[in-house]
């Protein structure tokens, strides 16, 4: 019988590591077939245990690295849901999503997505919300912040000018808009049980995430805040996210007061003129 190729060992490797996606199949491609009996790599018995075992290390492995990572990011979610039904949501996450990354910490990228059919949403539906604000939360911790824009390259600018700037915010700032108060609870991750009193209902919250130093901030701002961060974050120009904002409520909304205090949280690294 002809020598396995580089690719049948890989395929027979993956089928004992992973045997639910070897199962199952992955992005649309075939299942993995399951090795014939006989045709499965020689494998070297070391200190009275034999290959079959000491292979069965790495498939128990996988489950316990992607299990530690995502406790390590979703600290808040572990806590809310226990370490019983932490456990099964991290064998199901394990099963379901095939991690692709070099790195572990971005192994649990799209848990946020999985807690939308979870079974235990029905009773915390803020599970998805808290989940992605964890999320963010982990990305700014992990992002490589820029220098801060000094505000006197501002401070000369024309008038007519301040329209068309688009603004480039530092890479650890996230926003996010929940209908629960997930910043609360997120807030109480490491409290004791009985210290925990949380109102969840009619209790809506936009956060900011950013990292202040060494620690990350989660600061609470209003909606109309939210929706103007959120559109100039996305591309827009000050003048268009401006003008969309007002055309939203008759209330006059303070972004001069916003905008000096993204300055001082050095939030806004760069003004960018969008063109004549």
């Amino acid at each position: 019988m002809a020598d396995p190729t580089l690719r049948d060992l890989q395929q027979w490797m993956k089928s004992r590591i992973r045997p639910a996606c070897a199962k199952s199949g992955e992005a649309g491609r075939p299942a993995a077939p399951a090795p014939a009996p006989g045709t499965a790599p020689g494998l070297n018995p070391q200190r009275g245990a034999p290959g079959d075992s000491r292979l069965s290390v790495y498939a128990d492995g996988y489950l316990a690295r992607t299990r530690e990572a995502l406790a390590e990011v979703y600290e808040a979610v572990r806590r809310v849901v226990g370490e019983a039904e932490f456990a099964r949501l991290a064998a199901a996450y394990a099963e379901q999503v095939p991690s692709r990354d070099y790195n572990l910490t971005l192994t649990g990228r799209h848990l946020p997505a999985l807690l939308d059919r979870w079974p235990l949403r029905e009773r915390l539906p803020f599970l998805p919300d808290l989940a992605r604000l964890e999320w963010l939360v982990c990305l700014a911790f992990h992002a490589f912040d820029r220098p801060r824009l000094d505000p006197q390259g501002l401070s000369a600018l024309p008038p007519e000018r301040w329209d068309r700037l688009r603004l480039v915010f530092q890479p650890s700032l996230g926003v996010i808009r929940s209908a629960w108060p997930i910043g609360d609870i997120w807030s109480a991750r490491r409290d004791p049980r009985g210290a925990i009193d949380i109102a969840l209902e009619g209790r809506p919250q936009q956060l900011a995430v950013c990292r202040d130093g060494v620690e990350i901030v989660c600061r609470a701002i209003d909606r109309a805040q939210f929706e103007l961060l959120s559109r100039l974050m996305g591309g827009a120009t000050l003048g268009a996210a401006c003008a969309t904002l007002a055309g939203d409520a008759a209330q006059e909304r303070p972004v001069t007061e916003w905008f000096a205090g993204w300055m001082r949280s050095g939030w806004v690294t760069a003004a960018e003129s969008a063109g004549a």
